[in-house]
């Protein structure tokens, strides 16, 4: 039996308007999608700054305590680590902040993958560690001197090898592509810490009032 055709039946396909309605909703869902993703990181990027802060303290707690130097600048006669100032382990000098309980997890970046915070400061060593310090940072070169910052460094393009890096003018010096957002953090002698991108990290090294800045990287 053939079915009874509608006279009222239409076939249609979408309005413009319909379509448009369609794009802004997609539109709508990806930003939001968009957003979520990049939520760990607009967060991490503070906690880590607060990770420096913090450390940055207990550097100058040290200080305070020992002639208004930081470890780096005091002898081992009165618990300091000038005796491994040409050395290229970086640990001895945060080893220094455990009397002001400076906890070990804060030497860690929330960025870190590959690392992983040390239990306690008796096993503490450089695979501990996310942030380079500068073995040149003094109290008196405050507040443009930098004291400590990101390990996640390059030049021309590759990567920072661990150890002790000369900073010369001629270093074309920039942040590891991927972490903290393309950027970095740096912690400064006067006790603030600023996250910086790459124009302004060159900004900053070429502001430093030392005439040497080694920057012992873990």
């Amino acid at each position: 039996m053939m079915e009874k055709f509608d006279p009222d039946f239409r076939q249609h396909g979408f309005t413009l308007v319909e379509v448009l309605v369609v794009i802004v909703i997609i539109y709508i869902l990806a930003v939001m999608l968009v957003t979520r993703l990049n939520e760990p990181t607009r967060t991490r990027v503070p906690l880590c700054l607060s990770h420096l802060r913090q450390v940055d303290i207990g550097f100058w707690m040290f200080a305070s305590d020992h002639h208004n130097r930081f470890p780096m600048q005091s002898p081992a006669a009165i618990g300091g680590t000038l005796v491994f100032t040409n050395t290229e382990r970086a640990f001895p000098d945060f080893e220094k902040l455990e009397v002001y309980r400076v906890e070990p997890r804060l030497f860690l970046c929330p960025f870190e993958t590959n690392r992983y915070a040390a239990p306690s400061y008796e096993v503490l060593n450089d695979s501990n560690l996310s942030y380079f310090v500068n073995r040149n940072a003094t109290t008196t070169n405050a507040p443009r001197s930098i004291l400590m910052g990101d390990r996640f460094l390059q030049i021309n393009d590759k990567p920072v090898k661990p150890g002790l890096l000369v900073l010369t003018t001629n270093l074309r010096l920039s942040w590891t592509p991927g972490f903290h957002a393309d950027g970095g953090g740096i912690a400064f002698a006067d006790g603030h810490a600023e996250f910086t991108r790459d124009q302004k990290l060159v900004t900053v090294i070429c502001s430093q009032p030392l005439a040497t800045n080694r920057f012992c990287i873990p």
